[in-house]
């Protein structure tokens, strides 16, 4: 678990550098164009590598159909919603809590790439893509039963590409559009 946090944030990082490697090599778009498709491939094979390929196969295929469960079984709420205003959510059970957060960053990057990689994406079609990968995901853990099958992990995964299509749209976007009017100059 540790080394796909390391992975994380490596790619995450590299993600966020690439506003300035697009300052850096805007006058050789051939090279932006390798560095941006290799970055994303790097953050889609660790991230199928992750998921999918060195996972233990299970005797059983595990299920979970309720909507938000895991984050029932992780954190208390003593005073309701309330607990949220007062800041008294109680962490029952932090491995559960730690998977919910490594899901939701699994998908940061690639909320912030796809836009990035694929400029004529549009937001909607940036996160179409991620309940995709995420539900197909989700689908191979169930058939290959290498995982669970869980509805919170792919509302996890979108919660992940919504905050990283945020991150693209107030650094990444506003810097592409500057480097471009200053060319047109």
């Amino acid at each position: 678990m540790e080394r796909v946090v390391r992975i994380a944030a490596l790619v995450l990082l590299a993600a966020l550098l690439l506003p300035g490697i697009s300052l850096v090599l805007h006058r050789k778009p051939g090279w932006l164009r390798a560095v941006k498709w290799m970055i994303l491939g790097v953050y889609l094979l660790a991230n199928v590598q992750h998921t999918l390929l060195f996972r233990a196969v299970q005797p059983d295929r595990p299920v979970e159909w309720g909507l938000l469960w895991s984050y029932r079984q992780a954190l208390t709420f003593p005073d309701g919603l309330m607990s949220l205003v007062k800041g008294t959510v109680q962490v029952e059970r932090r491995v559960l809590l730690y998977s919910i957060l490594l899901n939701i960053l699994l998908y940061v990057p690639m909320g912030y790439l796809l836009p990035y990689v694929l400029k004529r994406l549009k937001g909607w079609q940036t996160l179409l893509i991620a309940l995709g990968a995420s539900a197909l995901t989700e689908i191979a853990q169930l058939v290959f039963r290498i995982g669970w099958f869980e509805l919170d992990d792919v509302l996890n995964n979108m919660l992940g590409a919504v905050l990283g299509l945020m991150l693209y749209a107030a650094f990444v976007r506003p810097m592409v559009r500057r480097a471009e009017k200053t060319e047109m100059v």
